[in-house]
């Protein structure tokens, strides 16, 4: 019994400081209509929000991207509701850096026999060196940071998306210290 015990406190102590380091964030968000579905024309104003928290764990992604798990939730107007499951981000990258919140399993947007299931998705573009380790940020100055191009996605199977232009966001976190750190990763990123 004390073995069972001293094997469980052992793998769980670890972890302890990566949970207790994951505070959750709110995004509300704006955005300009630019490719339409249906009566969602061109131009149409839509507004949404974000919630999530990182789990600690992260791994690499294409093209140098650091994919950080999280929970939490995307809704853009009423009706249409995601999984936050992942960010993502860039940092050193020579054209852009990227902090991306990513929502799957989307419901509340039908068209022409068309189901919009996800991805959805909410991407920021900065100058290189926006950002200056692919860390997630919980600060608003290191998100306005990424202005070189905010925008919007949500997608259908195939080629059909909702897309647009983020007109504002703001963000409010519970601490506001980058989320991940190096310790806090199950995938370190390679160097």
């Amino acid at each position: 019994m004390w073995h069972r015990l001293l094997c469980t406190l052992a793998l769980a102590l670890p972890l302890a400081p990566a949970l207790a380091a994951a505070p959750s964030c709110h995004v509300d968000f704006t955005l300009t209509v630019t490719q339409g579905v249906g009566t969602t024309r061109p131009g149409t104003m839509l507004s949404g929000d974000a919630t999530f928290a990182l789990t600690g764990q992260i791994f690499p992604g294409e093209g140098g991207a650091a994919v950080h798990l999280a929970q939490g939730a995307m809704q853009l107007g009423p009706d249409i509701r995601g999984e936050v499951w992942a960010l993502v981000t860039t940092s050193g990258n020579p054209v852009a850096d990227l902090l991306a919140i990513h929502a799957r399993d989307v419901t509340g947007m039908d068209f022409a026999g068309i189901a919009y299931r996800g991805p959805m998705t909410i991407s920021l573009y900065g100058q290189p060196g926006s950002l200056p380790e692919a860390l997630v940020p919980t600060d608003q100055p290191a998100w306005d940071a990424m202005a070189l191009r905010r925008s919007f996605a949500l997608h259908a199977q195939g080629y059909d998306r909702l897309g647009g232009d983020i007109d504002s966001l703001t963000l409010a976190c519970d601490t506001p210290a980058a989320i991940d750190s190096a310790g806090e990763s199950a995938y370190p990123a390679r160097q």
